[in-house]
């Protein structure tokens, strides 16, 4: 710890986070400049648990885990206070973390600081993200599709659907997640949802909300590139003027397309794995943009 931290934080602790912690949480993440608003902090506690490192009434220290299902698992929101950075806080928060997770194979995404822990505490690289970001989308045109294709918009009696198809591209199971963002009387509610179907059989689906300093895309999910392309610019073309971030798979193609409409590549983070590795569909399905970094 750090001669500042040691002199006002003499003694840490670990204990589960509360909903009263989230303002303090919100406040570590903006002083790592990061942009998740308080409601992004409440959507990620809504839908998982929490531990926060303390000292002396003072939050130093967040991360978050959600369980999607019996077999899979996300952790993200690790964040410790610059002030108190290097001296094992992060270490024994995602140790805590890992241990409630006994058995599940747990996904996350790393920052180049953050990525030299993870390795040593058992995960692997498997791939990464990159965010595509757009102060000010340009104009986009709406995609044209085939004679037997149609968007429908999507409602809370749509969650069951949405989460069938993302437990076949993902392996994770988040109704709950879905709920919270598709229900009309839930504060996290989407601005809008897209459902693609094909001969009137789903074949893919994106949500917009808002999210950070603007809006966020995510997830998409689709049983190939070019339906997700077309959820993609459908909600794009709806969109010119504001602030968007899409998460995508960095091997899926988006990026470089996302690039040719205006949104570049702002940030990589590294996809780990710690127990298990990226399903693959057996019948096509992916997630190509993610709900967020965190939530994956």
């Amino acid at each position: 710890m750090t001669e500042q931290c040691a002199k006002i934080l003499p003694e840490i602790i670990l204990r589960e986070m509360t909903a009263a912690d989230l303002t303090a949480c919100h406040g570590l993440s903006q002083a790592v400049s990061w942009s998740h608003r308080l409601e992004d902090w409440q959507l990620a506690f809504h839908c998982g648990k929490g531990w926060v490192a303390e000292s002396a009434g003072q939050v130093l220290g967040s991360a978050i885990y959600w369980r999607w299902g019996s077999e899979s698992a996300t952790l993200g929101l690790v964040i410790v206070s610059p002030d108190c950075q290097g001296r094992g806080v992060g270490k024994a928060l995602l140790n805590t973390l890992i241990g409630k997770l006994d058995g599940s194979k747990i996904r996350l995404h790393a920052t180049p600081e953050g990525k030299p822990l993870y390795e040593k505490l058992g995960f692997v690289t498997t791939g990464g993200i990159r965010q595509q970001q757009s102060r000010e989308l340009p104009v986009i045109t709406a995609p044209e599709l085939e004679n037997n294709c149609r968007f429908r918009p999507l409602g809370v009696e749509d969650v069951n659907t949405l989460s069938e198809l993302d437990t076949l591209s993902s392996g994770m199971r988040r109704p709950a997640l879905y709920q919270a963002l598709l229900d009309p009387q839930s504060p996290f509610c989407m601005e809008k949802g897209l459902l693609l179907t094909r001969d009137d059989k789903p074949a893919g689906f994106a949500l917009l909300r808002k999210f950070g300093r603007g809006y966020n895309i995510g997830p998409v999910i689709a049983a190939s590139l070019d339906d997700a392309k077309a959820l993609i610019q459908q909600l794009l073309s709806e969109s010119n003027g504001k602030f968007m971030r899409l998460d995508v798979e960095a091997e899926s193609g988006l990026a470089e397309w996302l690039e040719t409409l205006g949104l570049p590549c702002v940030d990589r983070p590294t996809t780990m794995y710690k127990d298990g590795h990226p399903p693959v569909s057996a019948e096509g399905w992916c997630n190509f943009v993610l709900a967020t970094q965190a939530l994956a």
